[in-house]
């Protein structure tokens, strides 16, 4: 029993594992708050969670706040393009009323820059590179990884917005944990299909 509870027994990692979770969750909000500020709170969210795959992730509260100082700008600049693309799409919706021939192409267009997005942030944490490569880049991710993709989306709508929206009772748990845990199921996704493309080395050698 003792070895259950002991500082390197599995119930001990686990409970550290949540912990950081919701540090890491709680960063990220506070990142968050300004709204022009998601991009880069993303970029670093995504930083710490790929080196999660690998036990890499020390000092996770100054690899959060570093990344987010160093990537701000191009992450800013990222995510302002996104929220334009979307902002135009929902007006061409509404201004369709619904009629298939526009509607289905937006959306479908609509759900792909959305599943974009793990994939840019994921690449700008992990990567040094022209904005305008780097979401190129994470476009043809999402695209040659559709099975991924959809999965992904699936998790942060699940995480995000079912659960604390139609089951009430989880609200709490949501906030606590919602952000943090979605990235770091998404970061399991994105960081096996970094190392096929790339070597597990370039993807955790940058220093953060």
């Amino acid at each position: 029993m003792r070895g259950l509870f002991a500082i390197d027994g599995n119930i001990y990692n686990y409970m550290l594992k949540l912990y950081e979770v919701m540090v890491l969750n709680l960063l990220f909000i506070i990142a968050s708050l300004p709204i022009i500020t998601i991009g880069a709170a993303l970029t670093a969210l995504y930083d710490v969670t790929l080196k999660m795959q690998v036990g890499i992730e020390k000092e996770m509260t100054r690899s959060f706040v570093k990344s987010f100082r160093k990537n701000g700008m191009q992450a800013t600049k990222i995510w302002l393009t996104f929220l334009g693309f979307i902002a135009i799409a929902c007006l061409a919706i509404s201004l369709v009323n619904g009629h298939p021939v526009v509607f289905l192409p937006l959306l479908y267009l609509s759900v792909l820059v959305v599943g974009t997005l793990p994939y840019t942030f994921s690449l700008v944490a992990t990567f040094e590179n022209k904005t305008g490569v780097m979401m190129r880049n994470g476009l043809m991710l999402a695209m040659q990884h559709v099975p991924h993709t959809l999965i992904m989306i699936s998790i942060a709508g699940l995480l995000c917005l079912y659960l604390p929206i139609y089951q009430r009772w989880l609200l709490l748990p949501v906030i606590m944990l919602g952000f943090s845990l979605t990235a770091v199921i998404q970061s399991h996704f994105i960081f096996g299909i970094l190392v096929k493309l790339v070597g597990e080395e370039e993807v955790t050698d940058r220093e953060t």
